[in-house]
């Protein structure tokens, strides 16, 4: 799936498996999903549910969304991380939410942050994250009866140019070919088609502010879907010089070693800048 082929209309009703194929890939249970589109580009999926933990609001151009982590003070580690980023580096985030009683998901639009803060959650002694985020189109309004008037002040805009990264695709795509689109942790291949082969380009340092990375050979890693999360997630870190896998949690891999091919001159800097800078466990 590519983002700029994707056909998504606000309003639209999806079960489970029509999101796996619209998106190429399926859910993951978490609240905010960091996902990867065909050239490498990193989007969001944000899943909101009026039976889930935290009730969020959603009615309004402007909502607060609770961040993930359902025990304990909430850190700005994993999904909580890249959505707080987004405030300084938009990036495409689909925002999903299922009504009570209902099986399917309702997209509501891609929505962008607008601000985030750190507090106590109300009738808990733990702190939390509230994103404010703001829809960015719809077919739609979205606002309380009670908060319609007509002669409601229009809201101020102002016009800001952004800044895109040009990613090397051709370069992450020779390199999947070369690994057999086999992830380089846990020796999957995943498949797009019955022939076709599918797997992830991963930067080791990252290309955006503030890490800067470099688009080369030696910061990338071919791996499959559930494998990137993690090493986004800060879940997994590989030893410089051994290539020994550490796992936060999924035995089968904490120990290994990372698959490296001679051809594939890894890094062992961007390695060790993940480890110190990503890692977090």
């Amino acid at each position: 799936m590519e983002l700029a082929t994707l056909s998504l209309e606000p309003g639209e009703r999806l079960s489970g498996s029509e999101l796996n194929s619209r998106f190429d890939r399926g859910m993951t249970g978490r609240g905010i999903e960091i996902c990867y589109d065909d050239d490498d580009q990193r989007y969001l999926r944000l899943f909101s549910s009026d039976t889930g933990p935290y009730g969020d609001d959603v009615t309004g151009g402007e909502f607060t969304y609770i961040g993930e982590g359902q025990t304990g003070d909430q850190t700005l580690t994993g999904g909580n991380k890249f959505l707080s980023r987004a405030k300084r580096h938009p990036l495409p985030i689909f925002f999903f939410h299922r009504e009570s009683g209902e099986a399917d998901w309702e997209y509501q639009g891609q929505v962008e942050v607008v601000d985030f803060a750190c507090g106590p959650f109300e009738g808990d002694d733990r702190d939390v994250y509230r994103f404010v985020l703001r829809r960015r189109h719809e077919t739609r309004e979205r606002v309380d009866d009670e908060e319609a008037a007509a002669d409601l002040t229009p809201a101020e805009r102002t016009e800001t140019t952004r800044s895109r990264i040009i990613r090397n695709t051709a370069l992450a795509t020779e390199l999947k070919a070369r690994y057999s689109h086999t992830c380089q942790v846990c020796g999957e291949r995943r498949r797009r088609g019955v022939h076709d082969g599918y797997a992830e380009a991963h930067h080791l340092r990252p290309l955006g502010r503030p890490h800067d990375g470099p688009d080369v050979e030696a910061n990338l890693l071919v791996l499959c879907p559930d494998h990137h999360a993690d090493f986004d997630y800060g879940m997994i870190a590989v030893d410089p010089e051994t290539h020994t896998i550490a796992h936060a949690y999924e035995r089968e891999v904490d120990g290994a070693s990372l698959s490296v091919r001679e051809d594939h001159d890894l890094g062992s800097a961007f390695l060790d800048y993940h480890n110190r800078t990503i890692a977090s466990f």
